[in-house]
């Protein structure tokens, strides 16, 4: 009798330590800065057959922040934010059958907003399911030919000015999604990991070279991966090294209306990382 007491008093005190486990995967939040690596390219081909390929890279800074919030023991809900803090000016080039016919200046900003559901099956282990909105902005100037000699508008002899392009796109997003340990647990590096599949449900792309054409096409996909490690220096606040990529895919091209006007296969890569302050001042350490 007195083993089956003892029994099952250490099975009570494992379940209540299991719990007390659970309860320290609490809320945080964050924000980082670091540097953005961006390699944007479009393709299409001609009415009369002709390929043509552009080509721009460029590094700029990126902010990052957001949080994880609790809701109970089955599920947690995230928001993450992410903006270009000063597109940096570089040329974008041109490609005809291979051959380069054009070079511009070109800058990029690129903006995100994700919000997931985590479905825990542990304080580990998470699928996450939400919605993810991109807005990308290029500006694109200087128009010059192979040679060096600035492009002019057709019909007015004047040179081609300033061109923007405005992009936004909403995904349903799903994906797993990793955490070590809970924030700020003293003496331990907490590693964070996630990868995603998104899916486009929504797009608006306008130009300014394009007077009242708007493409609304959801063709396409995009990837996205992050990897986190941080290390509590004070109570409740942790201070880490992040990571991440984004892979973003426009498909094939798309025709407006007029039957000229077209939107070109699209494919934007963004490399990040930085340093990230996370904290929760308010938890019970």
């Amino acid at each position: 009798m007195i083993k089956k007491i003892i029994g099952a008093s250490l099975i009570s005190l494992t379940l209540f330590a299991a719990d007390k486990a659970e309860e320290r995967y609490d809320s945080y939040t964050y924000f980082g800065v670091g540097v953005q690596n961006i390699k944007y390219n479009e393709d299409i081909t001609l009415s009369d057959g002709s390929a043509v390929h552009s080509e721009a890279k460029s590094s700029s800074p990126v902010y990052m922040s957001g949080a994880l919030v609790r809701i109970n023991k089955r599920f947690d809900f995230s928001m993450d934010f992410a903006s270009t803090l000063l597109p940096k000016e570089i040329e974008e080039k041109w490609y005809k059958n291979g051959s380069l016919v054009q070079i511009n200046q070109f800058d990029a900003t690129i903006n995100s907003m994700q919000f997931l559901g985590h479905y825990k099956f542990s304080n580990n282990n998470r699928a996450v399911l939400g919605v993810t909105y991109k807005l990308n902005s290029y500006k694109r100037y200087t128009f010059k030919d192979q040679n060096g000699n600035y492009l002019t508008d057709p019909a007015t002899g004047a040179r081609l000015g300033l061109i923007r392009e405005q992009v936004a796109t909403l995904y349903a997003s799903a994906g797993y999604w990793y955490e070590s340990s809970p924030h700020a647990k003293k003496d331990t590096i907490r590693y964070k990991f996630n990868a995603l599949l998104g899916k486009p449900i929504w797009n608006e792309a306008s130009s300014t070279g394009f007077d009242k054409v708007v493409f609304h096409s959801t063709r396409g996909y995009s990837v996205e991966s992050s990897v986190y490690a941080g290390y509590p220096i004070i109570e409740g606040l942790e201070v880490g090294l992040f990571g991440a990529y984004s892979y973003q895919k426009k498909s094939g091209t798309d025709v407006y209306s007029d039957g000229h006007t077209k939107w070109p296969e699209v494919t934007l890569q963004l490399w990040q990382a930085g340093i990230s302050f996370v904290w929760n001042f308010s938890k019970n350490q």
